[in-house]
């Protein structure tokens, strides 16, 4: 059994909470944080409550993470049942763990582990049709998940996408730099780079037909870039920006006799275990891929990121990041090579990002000057930039504002309205009775802001967890709360 860190346990407490009085939380916690402890931990205390579990991921590296992290959890007294592509699957397991593809394709069986508790990894993918259909069948009694980046593809949140009812945030990536569980890094803007202005977008990303004409014009400088900041060739994974692409590049390394095997979603299972088993050892020096290794990768060797994909998504330029992070033995620090212009447009790999649950946009908490050392073209971190700000929180949000608004951002509105009259209730600048409307709107609020109302108005102890249990339901049932509550604006009520 795994000894838990503190912030692990604080995790799983607070994700306990949430399940207790009926919620659905989203864990969000970093590369290297141990989501698959977390995963095993939850899944422990569910079998304590006498609960059969189902847990589920989208790949079968993932998959078989997670087994080894419950079989190292749990002991092998626990049946667990693998459900992936071929298997033959038994449907009576305390433990049924199962890739999402395969799971849709056998939904006439998924009744059997109806009431589970289901504990979905990688679960900013929980709105997908897919994961969806997964969910419906089961009917799980409790349900959770854990993402590093709790984010849809298009930029949406887990609230309206994934329906998740609360965010459990865990350490930030420099938190855990501090006490070693991720190691430092070192970023390096490459001489020669792809400009991302001119970039259409295709579903919350830049279209791959314009990627593949532009990284013709550095194709010529990628590997002897590579050795320029990575003379000892220490082991690295590039990101392509397609699967072309990726097996292009690395014939490239191949011709300049550097070690390079590239690996796409269509590469046989049993090829991709041997590949991703030379890398692990050594034998490959350069890993190409363009998609499958943003996710479940878990190569700690892996000491430098080649990105030569400009990206628009917060949530891939993590992951990515995020695969070479990881600390392991004689690994001084990462190294980021970036031919893009990534680094100028998105977070820092330890940037603190202010994740919320159904933002606008996922914002970052600080922003700092970065200039390029001329001579070494490191990245250099300066002091905080100083920025007018202009969010929601310092604007006033009318009733005019939130009836005009989409349900997702009028959602935020409301809670942000509520904060503003909150405040003035505690600061005593107003009389509590100016918080009595929100009794008809209580729908809306998140969970924190629910509680809030219930101490500020001195209801019955109780009253927000049972509310909480009311409305914590399913997206469309909380975008219709939000319309009514709108409509009710109009009307002037």
């Amino acid at each position: 059994m795994f000894t838990l860190r503190d912030y692990q346990v604080d995790l799983v407490n607070r994700a306990q909470e949430q399940l207790r009085i009926g919620g659905v939380p989203c864990i969000v916690a970093p590369t290297g944080a141990g989501k698959t402890v977390l995963l095993a931990e939850l899944a422990r205390l569910a079998l304590e409550r006498g609960e059969r579990v189902v847990t589920v991921a989208h790949r079968q590296e993932i998959v078989l993470q997670i087994v080894k992290s419950l079989r190292g959890h749990l002991g092998t007294r626990v049946g667990i049942e693998v459900v992936t592509a071929g298997s033959t699957a038994r449907w009576n397991r305390p433990v049924t763990v199962g890739m999402v593809p395969t799971m849709a394709r056998r939904l006439k069986h998924l009744p059997a582990l109806k009431g589970c508790t289901l504990l979905q990894d990688e679960c900013h993918h929980a709105g997908a049709a897919s994961w969806a259909r997964v969910t419906e069948a089961l009917e799980p009694a409790r349900r959770a998940g854990l993402t590093a980046t709790p984010v849809r593809p298009n930029g949406n949140g887990l609230g309206d996408e994934g329906g998740f009812t609360s965010l459990v945030i865990g350490p930030h990536p420099d938190e855990l730099m501090a006490m070693g569980a991720l190691c430092r890094y070192r970023l390096f803007a490459a001489p020669t780079t792809i400009d991302s202005r001119g970039l259409r977008k295709r579903g919350g990303d830049y279209a791959t037909a314009d990627l593949e004409r532009k990284v013709v014009e550095i194709n010529g400088q990628i590997v002897p870039d590579f050795l320029r900041f990575n003379p000892e060739r220490l082991s690295t994974i590039a990101v392509a920006v397609s699967v072309a692409h990726a097996h292009q590049l690395a014939e490239l390394y191949r011709e300049a006799g550097i070690s390079a095997q590239a690996v796409d979603g269509e590469t046989p299972a049993a090829q991709r275990n041997r590949i991703f088993a030379d890398f692990r050892s050594g034998a490959i020096t350069v890993l190409v891929a363009c998609a499958v290794i943003d996710e479940g990768l878990d190569v700690p060797e892996a000491t430098v990121l080649q990105v030569t994909r400009p990206t628009a998504s917060l949530r891939l330029w993590k992951q990515l990041c995020g695969r070479v992070l990881r600390p392991a033995e004689g690994k001084a620090h990462a190294i980021l090579l970036d031919h893009t212009d990534n680094w100028r447009r998105l977070p820092l790999p330890d940037a603190r990002i202010e994740w919320e649950l159904n933002p606008e946009r996922q914002a970052q908490a600080e922003r700092r000057q970065l200039e390029v050392n001329p001579i070494t073209q490191e990245i250099v971190v300066g002091p905080p930039l100083e920025v007018e700000s202009t969010g929601a929180q310092l604007q006033e949000i009318t009733p005019e504002l939130i009836a005009k608004a989409k349900p997702q951002q009028a959602r935020r509105m409301f809670n942000l309205r509520f904060l503003q009259e909150a405040q003035q209730v505690a600061g005593g600048e107003m009389d509590r009775d100016l918080l009595k409307p929100w009794l008809t709107r209580v729908a809306v609020l998140e969970p924190d802001n629910l509680r809030m109302l219930g101490r500020l108005l001195e209801l019955a102890p109780g009253w927000a967890e049972a509310q909480l249990m009311l409305n914590g339901a399913l997206p469309a049932q909380r975008a219709m709360a939000t319309r009514a509550a709108q409509a009710a604006l109009l009307q002037g009520s």
